[in-house]
């Protein structure tokens, strides 16, 4: 098994905490008009986050799943992210229901599967994500079971890429943001070469510079799950935030309060809507200043994620084991 980058779970942390404050961002902005002293282009710069995301699990699994077997993999990957989506999943119902929703929804949310006749969104919006985190444990689970699958997934890769005016499956399975995961692979075994802050500098100063030239891509769930602009956005945001993750992989750190708050970045990434959406009724009522809104839309969130990681996270994760041991025959 792979050590541990503990500067990697720091990073898990300030990916989570930027996804938090684009969305506290969009909050202050429909109740103000105003994101604060950041400019509007810059702040949209936090679902960035999203994209360090996809590129440290690309190294993660890159990294750990050598000397696995297929049903340790997924087993370890299921219970990484499900259990705790599904409980994060019953508030998200129980607010929908009242608007209703069909089969495609409940497909889209407890399948992650977004692709059937129409691309649908979970019902717990930020779990779009997750759709694309479960097509690539997937794809490692079966090139655990035999290594030329690679060749036949990179196929199919190409040929949903082409097709993907065809339909939903298509742009599901052909979206560019895929590539994101393939670059956290390409730099897993990468060599070092002393380049770690400055690397960090590097794509800081790339994705700053996008904002500036409004070159960063801009949308919702939607437009994310179809990939309408997600080949820019794998130029723009992708290749900054590799160099990022590259930068940070060199980087030796200790355990600490950092390393922790990198543990509960999932809940934090999961739960914060549940703080930052019910506080924009508040501020609309009352309103304060944006980067008030902002600052308390960020500490209320993890706040409330340390205490779901404390309370809820550990505890099942506790209880549901590490899965499936290797024997002899898992061996042979």
């Amino acid at each position: 098994m792979a050590r541990m980058i503990w500067s990697l779970q720091i990073l898990r942390f300030v990916a989570a905490a930027i996804v938090v404050y684009v969305h506290a961002a969009q909050t202050a902005f429909d109740v103000t008009g105003s994101v604060g002293l950041v400019p509007y282009p810059i702040a949209g710069l936090g679902l960035t986050g999203v994209d360090i995301f996809f590129v440290i699990s690309g190294v993660v699994i890159a990294r750990t799943a050598p000397g696995l077997t297929p049903a340790q993999f997924a087993w370890r990957r299921i219970r990484r992210i499900v259990p705790l989506y599904f409980v994060c999943c019953i508030p998200a119902v129980l607010v929908a229901a009242p608007a209703g929703f069909g089969w495609r929804e409940l497909v889209a949310t407890f399948l992650l599967w977004p692709a059937t006749d129409v691309m649908t969104a979970p019902l717990l919006d930020v779990a779009w994500t997750l759709s694309f985190e479960m097509l690539f444990y997937a794809s490692a689970t079966l090139v655990l079971f035999n290594r030329w699958w690679v060749l036949a997934l990179a196929g199919l890769y190409v040929a949903a890429f082409c097709l993907r005016s065809f339909g939903p499956i298509f742009q599901f399975l052909g979206n560019p943001i895929i590539i994101e995961f393939l670059f956290g692979v390409a730099i897993a075994r990468a060599p070092k070469l002393g380049v770690g802050i400055p690397a960090i500098f590097a794509g800081a100063a790339l994705l700053l510079l996008a904002g500036v030239l409004g070159l960063a891509p801009v949308g919702g769930t939607m437009d994310f799950l179809r990939g309408d602009d997600n080949l820019r956005r794998v130029v723009v945001c992708g290749i900054p935030a590799t160099i990022i993750v590259y930068g940070t992989m060199q980087i030796t750190v200790a355990r600490s309060v950092w390393t922790y708050l990198g543990d509960a970045s999932y809940a934090l990434y999961l739960v914060h809507t549940f703080m930052v959406t019910p506080l924009q009724a508040l501020w609309t009522r009352f309103p304060i200043p944006p980067d008030a809104i902002i600052a308390i839309g960020l500490i209320t969130s993890v706040l409330f994620a340390w205490r779901v990681h404390e309370l809820v996270e550990k505890p099942m994760l506790s209880r549901l084991g590490r899965g499936p041991t290797k024997n002899k025959a898992a061996m042979e």
